[in-house]
């Protein structure tokens, strides 16, 4: 009885211990979460003149989505960056940690598409289901241009998407053109449907020269696109699967989420407490936007509807891309006519080419795309 006593008291002692140093960390996490973006300062801890770091949850066509808005000089040329998924945001402070920023070199919006992001997980009670269609996020995209244009009085904007983005900036630019200087496009979508067969047929193909059984399995289970018969959440849980067994044959050169990139993230100031960890509050809403979307996603075919484009095109490309193929990437920008476009294929480089090379993406930006 008094070896269980003590291993009793021990254990009480152990989960004391793991409860203290929980609380710690939220107080820390608590402490660095103002909700202000963190400013640029000169080497006196000045605010830079002429810099801007905010976000607001703005009304966009009627419900509130995040813009957050950072440059070192609003002088510079303006750059929307239109993330992927479908839903797939990234907070804003990701780009720095990876060093894939460009606030130096613009005044960049970091939009979070209705149906995801910080907006959507405190106001999912003002944006219906109904509304989060690749049509209205388009349209949502357009009016946040010409606030853009109008808050910085710019005549035109750069446009930037990636994988879903590119899909989401090709509809922005072929409606109205006259809005943008350039579209860049990282993670190139095409003819999805067809990409979604090559992707499949590769990593089947890995898994049997590998004899990976359990990839084998899933695969199999999922079976191969198209899906004509499984509901929206079954498709994206379906892409899911596959996605998990491309990494595992073409993976990322950095994990954009190791530790210490997530424990910055959670002691940045530039979301509350709660923002923080709303999605853990609500996880029903995480991917919300993702399955909604999907079929959508799947049957987009850039190739069929937007074969011309009136403004330059820069299209940033991983070889070893199998989200968007890299191949029928390349096919879309040999079709295309644009009154210029350059191609940069990334070698060793997947999907988000850009993560794996910063260096080399930011390069592409000063040596040739700002140079016009």
């Amino acid at each position: 009885m008094k070896i269980l006593k003590k291993i009793g008291k021990w254990i009480l002692f152990l989960l004391g211990g793991i409860i203290g140093i929980i609380l710690i960390v939220l107080l820390i996490i608590r402490i660095n979460s103002s909700g202000v973006e963190e400013p640029f300062l000169d080497e006196h801890s000045e605010v830079l003149p002429n810099s801007i770091a905010m976000h607001e949850d703005k009304i966009i066509n009627g419900v509130p989505q995040r813009l957050t808005i950072r440059g070192k000089d609003i002088n510079n040329p303006v750059l929307l960056q239109v993330h992927g998924g479908p839903g797939g945001h990234m907070p804003p402070v990701l780009h720095r940690l990876l060093n894939i920023d460009l606030e130096d070199l613009f005044t960049v919006c970091y939009w979070e598409q209705r149906g995801s992001g910080s907006a959507y997980y405190l106001h999912a009670d003002k944006i219906p289901d109904s509304t989060i269609t690749l049509k209205q996020i388009v349209d949502d995209g357009l009016e946040i241009t010409d606030y853009l244009k109008q808050k910085f009085n710019k005549d035109k904007i750069y446009i930037e998407g990636i994988s879903w983005g590119t899909t989401v900036s090709a509809f922005m630019v072929q409606k109205r053109p006259e809005l943008y200087q350039a579209y860049i496009g990282i993670g190139q979508m095409a003819n999805q449907p067809l990409s979604e067969q090559m992707s499949y047929d590769f990593v089947m193909n890995e898994a049997l020269k590998q004899n990976d059984t359990a990839s084998i399995n899933q695969l199999k289970q999922i079976g191969r696109p198209p899906y004509p018969n499984k509901t929206a959440r079954e498709m994206a849980d379906a892409c899911d699967i596959e996605r998990l067994i491309v990494n595992k044959y073409a993976p990322p050169q950095r994990d954009p989420f190791h530790f210490n990139i997530i424990k910055n993230i959670f002691l940045d100031n530039g979301l509350t407490f709660k923002e923080k960890f709303a999605p853990a509050i609500n996880p029903q809403l995480i991917g919300n936007a993702y399955w909604l979307l999907w079929p959508t996603c799947f049957n987009i075919n850039l190739m069929r509807d937007v074969p011309e484009w009136k403004i330059p095109v820069y299209i940033i490309q991983g070889e070893n891309d199998h989200y968007t193929e890299t191949s029928l990437a390349k096919e879309y920008f040999d079709s295309i006519k644009a009154p210029e476009k350059k191609w940069f294929l990334f070698k060793d480089a997947w999907h988000a080419a850009n993560f794996d090379f910063p260096e080399k993406y930011r390069s592409i930006y000063i040596n040739e795309i700002l140079k016009k």
